[in-house]
């Protein structure tokens, strides 16, 4: 009977430091969106939860971010999974921005990236476009 009761305690204590933020969501449900063809809601209801943050940005698009953290121990043992959406101004989603411990096949996350940039000026520090996989590198620098 001790052993129960300390058994009980010692659960109680450890449940004591469980910290949850955000909204749990469906992370596996990701891959069921459609750059271009789904929109906020429709990704909020794949995905079992609405956003936990919703930035609007100056060019009309706006950032959705998923986010799910789980603490069990302080500084201890923790979950923590993201999405961050990027959905144009007519309110379709347009890419994959980033992702946190969300699992997907590479075809599905290369769906989801959207096309590759359409001119130089969309390239991250002038970049040339030479993508290796769906990272755009830049060329080695001309020695004289």
């Amino acid at each position: 009977m001790r052993y129960l009761k300390a058994l009980a305690m010692s659960g109680m204590l450890a449940l004591g430091g469980c910290v949850a933020s955000g909204h749990n969501f469906d992370a596996g449900r990701l891959s069921t969106l459609t750059p271009g063809q789904s929109t906020l809601a429709q990704a909020a209801q794949a995905m079992a939860a609405a956003p936990a943050h919703i930035y609007p940005q100056s060019d009309g698009t706006t950032l959705a971010l998923w986010q799910f953290n789980l603490t069990f121990v302080p500084d201890g043992l923790y979950s923590r999974k993201e999405a961050l959406l990027q959905f144009g101004p007519d309110g379709r989603l347009m890419r994959l921005v980033d992702s946190t411990n969300v699992l997907l096949e590479p075809w599905e996350r290369q769906k989801l990236l959207g096309p590759a940039p359409a001119s130089m000026a969309d390239l991250p520090y002038g970049a040339a476009p030479q993508a290796r996989g769906d990272v755009y590198v830049a060329p080695p620098a001309a020695t004289q």
